[in-house]
């Protein structure tokens, strides 16, 4: 498994979640290894990290580039 976004909110991991799983590629969200932003600190609200397979990578970094090439999501 490989972090494909690392220390993003809840709502924003599972909105990413709910784009890969459209493509077909199975996401994770674990807690962030973040000092302090783990869950017991925050809660729900805390900061995640998103894995997905190692051999679905290169296809969902080039989902997310294109998403950025068509607007449809912020510049990091």
């Amino acid at each position: 498994m490989k972090v494909l976004k690392s220390g993003v909110p809840v709502y924003e991991a599972k909105m990413y979640q709910e784009i890969l799983l459209k493509e077909g590629i199975f996401a994770e969200i674990v807690d962030s290894h973040f000092a302090y932003t783990d869950s017991i600190y925050f809660g729900s609200g805390g900061m995640v990290d998103i894995i997905i397979p190692d051999d679905d990578y290169e296809t969902a970094v080039n989902i997310f580039e294109d998403l950025k090439v068509e607007g449809r999501e912020d510049p990091e």
